[in-house]
This record gives C-alpha cells, sequence and structure tokens, in this order.
C-alpha cells in the first residue's frame, strides 16, 4: 500500500519521528522547543562549553561567546565552511581569549569522533529566519540536523503531488536572498525531499547552483534510485553515515577562482567504502597483494573517488605508512598533483616526485599518511635498479586506468 501525504505538516512530523528512532535506537535527539537563530546560537553555546570543559572552568562569557560568533559569521562561502569544519588534520578549533587572560584553542568539530565520543546528534525544525532586506520575506526552514550544535545538512520537503526540484528551487531561493549565513553559513549537504523522490546537493553559491549536481542515492545491490524517505533515511541519515556525508565524503575542491564543495555520489561512496574495508582487513606481508579494481566510466567521478581512497587510507587507516598513486603516462602526474593538491585540505598531504632517486627518497621518509603520485615508468626504473631496497613499510598502491593485465592493482606491499 502506498500512503500518499498531501500535506507538508503531515510529512514533517513522520519524518523527525523516524530520525529519532532510526534502527531502533536514539540517535538523533529532537529540541522542539528551539525555533529562532538565536536559540540555535544558545544551544550551539552549552555544547562548545560541554565538548571543552578540560579548558573552561565555566560557560562562556558573552564577550568570549562573541568571538565565536564573529568567526563563523565571517565564513562567506560553504568552501570556507569546509575549510573551517576540517579545521588542522581534521579537528575545528576556534580561538579565545578568556576573561581570565588566557588565550585558548576550544574544539569545535573532530573528526576523528565521527558517531562516537562526545559527539552531539540534534535536529531542529520550523527555525525562523528574519528577512535580510526589507524587500525581502522572513522564512522557515524545514528540518535542519546539528552536529555539535552547527547546522550541517538542511532538509526541504514537500507533500506528494510535488516534486524535489520544487524544494530544491526553494533552497536555491534562499542561498541567492543570504540565508545561509550567520550560524547556518556551516551547511554542507541540502536535501530536497517528497515522499516519493530525494535529491541531495552540496550547499553552495548562487553562481555555482546546478541541479545537475543534485544526485538520488542508488541501491548498493541493484543501482536503482531510493525513492522512499524513510529508505533514504536509513540508508543516507542515520548516524555515522550521515555525518560521514558531510565530512569523509565530501571535497573541499580549492581550484583557484572556483572554489567549492562536493558531496560524492553513491557509487563513489560506495566503492571508496568497499576498498577503505578490503585495505583495513588486509594483513600486509600476507594476503595476496591485490585488492581489487573500481571500473569507472569517462565523465564519472574518477579522480574524486581516487582522491578520496588515498587521502582516507593515508591519513585514517593505522596500518597504512603512505599510499602511491601511479599514473600510466608521465604526462599526467603534474596534472594529478594539481588536482589532488587542490582537493587537500591540509594543504601538504600531496608529494609530488621529480624522478626516480626523488620517488625512492620519498618512499623511504618517516612522514606518515603522504600520497606520493608517480608514474609507472618512474616506478618501473626505480625498481628495475640492482640498488634498489624496498622500505619496510606498509605501502598502499593505487594505479589509475590500469590496463586489463594489470587490474587488480589497488594493491598493497
Amino acid at each position: 500500500m502506498t500512503l500518499i501525504l498531501d500535506e507538508v505538516n503531515e510529512f514533517e512530523p513522520m519524518l523527525i519521528n523516524h530520525l529519532e528512532h532510526l534502527g531502533g535506537q536514539k540517535q538523533w535527539e529532537y529540541l522542539p522547543q528551539i525555533k529562532t537563530t538565536a536559540q540555535l546560537w544558545d544551544n550551539f553555546r552549552k555544547i562548545l562549553y560541554q565538548l571543552n570543559q578540560d579548558k573552561l572552568t565555566q560557560p562562556l562569557s558573552d564577550t568570549e561567546f562573541n568571538q565565536v560568533k564573529t568567526i563563523i559569521n565571517n565564513l562567506k562561502t560553504p568552501y570556507q565552511a569546509g575549510q573551517f569544519l576540517y579545521g588542522l588534520n581534521g579537528v575545528s578549533q576556534v580561538e579565545v581569549d578568556l576573561d581570565d587572560g588566557r588565550h585558548v584553542y576550544l574544539t569545535v568539530f573532530d573528526q576523528s569522533q565521527i558517531g562516537a565520543g562526545n559527539t552531539v546528534y540534534q535536529i531542529v525544525n520550523q527555525i525562523e529566519r528574519k528577512a535580510k532586506t526589507p524587500e525581502l520575506k522572513n522564512r522557515r526552514f524545514d528540518v535542519t540536523l546539528l552536529i555539535n550544535g552547527l547546522p550541517i545538512i538542511q532538509i526541504e520537503e514537500k507533500a506528494d503531488r510535488h516534486i524535489a526540484n520544487e524544494a530544491l528551487e526553494q533552497m536555491r531561493q534562499y542561498i541567492d536572498e543570504g540565508q545561509y549565513s550567520d550560524i547556518f553559513a556551516t551547511l554542507q549537504i541540502l536535501v530536497a525531499m517528497t515522499p516519493h523522490e530525494i535529491r541531495y546537493i552540496a550547499n553552495t553559491t548562487i553562481e555555482q547552483f546546478n541541479t545537475d549536481f543534485a544526485f538520488q542515492w542508488q541501491d548498493e545491490k541493484t543501482n536503482e534510485p531510493i525513492t522512499c524517505w524513510r529508505e533514504f533515511a536509513n540508508k543516507v541519515l542515520s548516524i555515522p553515515m550521515a555525518h560521514q556525508m558531510a565530512t569523509n565524503y565530501m571535497i573541499l575542491d580549492g581550484t583557484k577562482n572556483h572554489e567549492m564543495i562536493k558531496v560524492m555520489r553513491p557509487y563513489q561512496v560506495y566503492a571508496t567504502r568497499h576498498v577503505l574495508d578490503q585495505i583495513h582487513k588486509h594483513e600486509f606481508g600476507y594476503d595476496d597483494q591485490r585488492l581489487g579494481y573500481v571500473w569507472h566510466t569517462t565523465g564519472s567521478g574518477k579522480t574524486i573517488t581516487s582522491f578520496k581512497t588515498a587521502w582516507l587510507a593515508a591519513t585514517q587507516e593505522p596500518k597504512v605508512d603512505k599510499v602511491v598513486f601511479l599514473v600510466d603516462r608521465i604526462a599526467l602526474t603534474n596534472q594529478t598533483v594539481d588536482e589532488y593538491r587542490a582537493y587537500d585540505p591540509s594543504g601538504n598531504q600531496i608529494a609530488a616526485t621529480a624522478n626516480q632517486f626523488d620517488l625512492g627518497q620519498k618512499l623511504k621518509t618517516k612522514q606518515k599518511g603522504s600520497i606520493i603520485v608517480t608514474s609507472i615508468q618512474k616506478m618501473d626504473r626505480l625498481v628495475s635498479n640492482t640498488k634498489f631496497k624496498a622500505p619496510d613499510k606498509n605501502i598502499v598502491f593505487i594505479v589509475d586506468e590500469a590496463p586489463f593485465h594489470s587490474r587488480g592493482n589497488v594493491a598493497t606491499d
């Protein structure tokens, strides 16, 4: 039987109740009393104190918290917000001069605590937003998912007999009106939802808003689009998946003059996750070195998938010392380095190789977590040298556009 929801005021409570009890256990905490921007700031202020009681002897004063608000208010683009949330090595912090004279760094967001630790997950709805200029209207946002008190995922719903594009257009209008600002500047993902159609898109600027990048979620086995709101909520908005989507599966694209955040498509997420699972289970030095291959069509976003796989393996898998990304033509090396560096949120994770000697030196260094981009030709010349000795390290090799006979070279050594 198909349930027809003709009114959003029927749909929204069902969505919130479902999110509260995903998987039969409490996941998101619903805060029905929060309806204004000021109340959102107060909620974030309490959580910031809760997260930093090792540094704070009492809740933040107005003077202290205004310093935090200024930092967030100055986030003018989703890309800047992504940089802020990522922080240094996955830990976002704010500098505050306390009233007692101390200068402290307060933790806002820690990617190592996804779905764990003291991370706080909350739901608010019908937040009142004042018009930014007199000629515009006041607005109400449907459902907002907060992580550690900051808006991270915005959901706009439409009733049955409407289409998701109407909700996308509504959010495009909010962007145009400057509504995704102040505490809402931290939004990473926008979700347009009807009971039987859902699309998600990375938050963006009005100039870069393009519904071609509003994706449907797909079933991993059948590749069919997920059209039921409950199933989408189960697969994408559960914890830790929702948090991973807004962090692990986001790309900070720092391409000059085109800075933006990008959210991965479902097949990119599935591919990345499977490779990482294989690496995690792999026994270095014992198991078959060939872990598998990922097949992509032209234009399907292979660079993003390969980068995220390399980056997460290098930074989040403890037993991996280095990742080597091999391209099949020397001419592609610089292009790949430029693309990877544009995506690297830390700014120092990607290492190019000038020649085979340089490659050999980078393989030997003690620096953990680096991604070395080089060509198959340089690697071949290095290992063919009679003086070459393989470093005693756990190294993951990812081969770009591997020929058929070498498939399986999402490999380890």
